[in-house]
């Protein structure tokens, strides 16, 4: 096949899939249901009841199998394999993490892995072990060698996860620029500024230092260090961001963090959802694995709250706007 033709194509398998994502009204139909189980039935009604599961408690195993097949199908109609590791790269980064996690703690951290990484699971756990860094290219070693030392020295976890969170912003953000594909690029560049001001509110409203600011601030965002240590240092974050480009979505920290962490996320769907317009480029393949993942949160959300006796109507205040 052509390369001009590639895209038209693998578009076309797009519209498809979509009609298979779950809409706004069928997740608040989950929202609604009675009980976890009644959600989970609505949940094997779609696409992911492909994979069957023993108890209404083991729903995450249908998400990460319904996501692995969306990246496996979507890898199949690109032929750049860099431009599907861009979004799969944090799942990597995240395994990493538990894996130094199972090392220092010596509890099998199994349970906490999941697929859907640039390198199967169980090849990571073994290149990981064996410090094979040349069998995994997008992780960085100086960053796992850095996280480990800081744990040793602090006993403190929260850097394990604030090194690897920074190194794989560093690599998703250079992959991003060198694929050369404008919309990739500037959605990267979205999620880190966001990842920046979902955890400026949270040391902020814990009245955390500034120092554990700094540390938790990844790279590749638009938003500078100093404008986010300057909110940091006001009395109204909010108003100290209207100048950045964010200063609407930022309006909505005074609604609380749950409140906020929700319009973060509509605001990376609103985003996504312009790739809707494009049918001979391959953002709309970019956008279905976000609108996926989008939708995983929302079903992961959704059955979690049901298994915990929430009401329906707080679900349906946190459920994602949906991309269809």
């Amino acid at each position: 096949m052509a390369k001009e033709r590639i895209y038209p194509f693998a578009v076309a398998s797009v519209r498809s899939m979509e009609n298979k994502l779950l809409t706004k009204q069928k997740l608040l139909q989950m929202a609604e249901a009675k009980d976890a189980e009644e959600a989970l039935r609505f949940l094997q009604d779609s696409d992911y009841g492909k994979t069957q599961i023993g108890d209404v408690h083991e729903f995450e195993t249908m998400i990460q199998a319904n996501l692995e097949e969306a990246y496996q199908a979507m890898g199949k109609l690109i032929p750049n394999e860099v431009f599907m590791d861009i979004f799969r790269f944090k799942n990597d980064y995240h395994n990493v993490k538990v894996l130094i996690k199972e090392e220092i703690s010596k509890v099998n951290g199994r349970k906490f892995l999941i697929q859907g990484g640039s390198i199967p699971v169980e090849d990571l756990r073994k290149f990981f072990r064996e410090r094979n860094y040349m069998e995994m290219p997008c992780i960085d070693a100086k960053a796992v060698e850095e996280a480990i030392e800081l744990y040793a020295k602090t006993k403190n976890g929260r850097y394990i996860d604030t090194t690897l969170d920074r190194a794989c912003f560093r690599v998703m953000s250079d992959a991003a620029e060198k694929l050369g594909i404008p919309y990739v690029a500037t959605y990267v560049r979205k999620l880190a500024d966001i990842t920046n001001l979902k955890t400026l509110y949270r040391i902020y409203t814990l009245k955390r230092t500034e120092q554990e600011l700094t540390e938790g601030l990844v790279p590749g965002g638009e938003i500078s260090t100093e404008a986010l240590l300057h909110a940091f240092r006001s009395d109204n974050v909010a108003a100290a961001l209207k100048e950045t480009g964010y200063g609407r979505l930022c309006d909505s920290m005074e609604l609380g963090f749950t409140a906020f962490e929700k319009a973060c996320d509509d605001y990376l769907t609103e985003y996504v959802k312009e790739a809707k317009y494009k049918t001979l480029t391959p953002e709309p393949v970019a956008a279905y694995i976000l609108a996926k993942e989008t939708e995983a949160k929302c079903v992961r959300i959704i059955m979690t709250c049901k298994l915990h006796n929430i009401d329906a109507d707080t679900i349906k205040e946190r459920v994602r706007e949906a991309y269809v």
